[in-house]
């Protein structure tokens, strides 16, 4: 069974529930009202029977008294709807309304018991199967002494006639409710299906056709149907990129492997041409495609390591005595050029001490390359909102706007040439960006103020450990 069809079966189910629940309630609220109404009507002209009755001093077991009592005031007591009897003390007529037309109201098991409590009673009749009595019988009492029974009856046929007519009426409605709810159940149900039937469709033409371009058409709506969509549509654009940068990564390796393999071949075939004196320099030239070969692999590994779970070892790093030990080891590198160390001597960070060091290397590496000789390069130390920055910034060329968005991908290069002739993998930015999410952080590339690059990793701020550690976790002197 399709969840459209549970739905709307659902739907119509609890309209039917509800139109039940209230038709049925409203009919015993009406019926009630009516029998209230009756009762109402019959106590009244009880009531005032009554009252003359004891104000007029009959009542005294004459029958020509108790006639005039019914009969005298007309204006007061004869009503079309209302008829009235008067039982002696032992139960038997004496006299009833004229518009009984000499007929005699049941003596009732009712008005025999209002003789022995002397409470009221009501009760509804039967008669003869064509229509209902209501009927309330009250002791006459003068002082203690019981003088007689009045029964006050009034007909429940035009009473039962309204209820009729009313549940008809309700019976009409409902259906007439059913058929328009049918209705707005099936537009409701397949308005509201539709995203979800939509986005079947559109899987089931991923799955074969292969195409990760369709997108499921939603609108603005802010309800349930309508974020799933937008979220499926999320899924499929960070899928679609995924693969795109698989696609690129594959396409990209293959063609940086290709080169060093092919430079390796030619040289080694040239090696056994014979002793011409071309050895030599063949030589280098596959030492050195080997040697760059060998660093692609090593920033291929160390990509895979990162993006591996479970391969971090966390610990309290001081990061500003790993910064000094860098910047020591990359010093005889970096020659003529400025480095300089600032910012916060407190930065602490939880972090795996090889691949935060990993990282930095590659960003001062990097640094080194694009300045000149004489270049200027600056390492920041910030501290801000429960984070720890570690900045890196020159005064090289920098890196086109453009090329921002793009520079921590796999095997992007801003200038492939100079890339290359400088021995660069393209991997040294994408490792940094690795070891920057592994831990929690981010990574951001912009123009430095001293005119060239500046790469901001900003990681989670950590506590010192309690004692004073060893290695690369501490304290800065």
């Amino acid at each position: 069974m399709s969840i459209r069809l549970k739905l709307r079966l659902l739907y119509l189910a609890s309209i039917a529930a509800t139109i039940t629940v209230f038709g049925i309630g409203l009919q015993l609220l009406l019926m009630a009202h009516v029998d209230t109404e009756v009762d109402e009507t019959l106590r009244a002209r009880a009531r005032e029977v009554v009252r003359i009755a004891q104000l007029s001093g009959g009542l005294t077991g004459v029958r020509p008294e108790v006639g005039m009592l019914i009969e005298l005031p007309d204006d007061e007591l004869r009503e079309r709807e209302v008829y009235l009897q008067v039982l002696d003390p032992q139960g038997r007529p004496v006299v009833a309304s004229v518009n009984l037309r000499g007929q005699s109201l049941p003596v009732t098991d009712g008005a025999r018991d209002v003789i022995e409590s002397r409470q009221e009673s009501v009760e509804t009749l039967n008669v003869a199967g064509r229509f209902r009595l209501r009927m309330l019988s009250v002791p006459i009492e003068r002082g203690d002494e019981l003088v007689g029974i009045l029964q006050s009856a009034q007909s429940l046929q035009l009473a039962d006639s309204t209820t009729e007519r009313s549940r008809n009426l309700l019976i009409g409605g409902a259906a007439v409710v059913f058929v328009v709810a049918s209705l707005s159940a099936l537009y409701l149900t397949r308005t509201a299906v539709n995203p979800v039937a939509d986005i079947t469709r559109t899987a089931e033409a991923i799955y074969l056709q292969g195409d990760l371009s369709r997108r499921i058409s939603v609108g603005a709506g802010k309800d349930d149907l309508s974020a799933l969509g937008r979220t499926f549509n999320r899924m499929l654009d960070h899928i679609e990129e995924s693969v795109e940068a698989q696609r690129r990564f594959v396409g990209d390796a293959s063609h940086e492997l290709k080169t060093p393999l092919t430079v390796i071949r030619g040289n080694a075939e040239l090696l056994g041409r014979g002793p011409d004196g071309s050895d030599t320099a063949a030589t280098h030239a596959i030492t050195r495609e080997a040697d760059r070969m060998q660093r692609i692999v090593n920033d291929l590994l160390a990509i895979a390591e990162l993006d591996a779970p479970g391969e971090l070892k966390f610990q309290p790093l001081n990061l500003r005595s790993l910064v000094v030990r860098v910047l020591t080891d990359l010093g005889p590198v970096a020659g003529e050029r400025s480095i300089t160390l600032a910012g916060s001597d407190t930065a602490w960070v939880f972090a795996d001490a090889d691949k935060l060091e990993r990282a930095l290397r590659n960003l001062v590496q990097n640094a080194i390359t694009a300045t000149a000789s004489d270049g200027v390069i600056q390492v920041r130390l910030t501290e801000r909102d429960h984070t720890v920055g570690l900045v890196v910034g020159d005064n090289g060329s920098g890196i086109p706007e453009q090329h921002l968005p793009h520079v921590f991908e796999r095997f992007y290069r801003v200038d492939p040439a100079r890339s290359r002739a400088g021995g660069g993998t393209g991997l040294g930015l994408t490792i940094v960006r690795s070891v920057a999410e592994t831990h929690g952080g981010s990574v951001e590339a912009r123009r430095a103020d001293l005119g060239g690059a500046e790469i901001e990793i900003r990681l989670p701020a950590g506590r010192p450990p309690d004692s004073t550690a060893t290695g690369p976790g501490e304290s800065a002197s």
